[in-house]
């Protein structure tokens, strides 16, 4: 995979930025693809190393803008038996707690940055509800450097389903139409 060629590079190359990718394959934000057993991503991310072994050194690194999508792998396969959720209601649930606990971790950590959290239409709308709500609640917390973007209409035709390169830039381009929406994004 060449991550260069994805929407976070190609989106930092228009503001001549620096960028950062952390992204597993596969990972959800509390269930992973098809319920496989491995630690969802908010675990993962804390690490470098999959053997937990080694963490993240980032003290100069100050992001003005972070992009998340989740929800991908939680929602786009059935719940299976043994799994910790009985129903999607349930699953809903843990998500938008889990996700919004992540978020306000980030935020500890990144106070001056701008939160955007976009999802697909994939699984009949239920991600871009499910992100929808996280991001509605944590403005109604009182989170204000945060927006939510709906991306509909990507081909998902790149290895194993994931955005294909067209598929990127439409997302880079939208994410950027975003950013130049909010006037004071890089004065922090």
């Amino acid at each position: 995979t060449d991550t260069s060629r994805s929407f976070g590079p190609l989106l930092a190359r228009r503001y001549d930025a620096d960028y950062q990718v952390n992204a597993i394959s596969g990972r959800g934000m509390v269930r992973n693809y098809n319920g496989f057993a491995a630690d969802p991503l908010p675990v993962a991310y804390q690490f470098n190393t999959f053997d937990k072994t080694s963490e993240p050194t980032q003290a100069n690194w100050r992001p003005g803008v972070i992009v998340v999508s989740l929800g991908t792998n939680d929602f786009t396969t059935a719940l299976h038996d043994g799994e910790k959720w009985k129903t999607r209601a349930e699953l809903h649930a843990d998500f938008e707690s889990t996700y919004k606990t992540f978020i306000r971790g980030l935020r500890a950590k990144n106070p001056h940055a701008y939160f955007i959290l976009w999802a697909t239409e994939k699984a009949d709308g239920e991600i871009q509800s499910e992100v929808k709500k996280v991001a509605d609640s944590l403005r109604a917390s009182g989170e204000h450097r945060l927006d939510y973007v709906a991306i509909n209409g990507l081909s998902f035709s790149a290895c194993h389903s994931h955005p294909s390169q067209a598929d990127d830039k439409k997302i880079a381009d939208i994410l950027y139409e975003t950013i130049n929406q909010q006037p004071n994004i890089w004065n922090f």
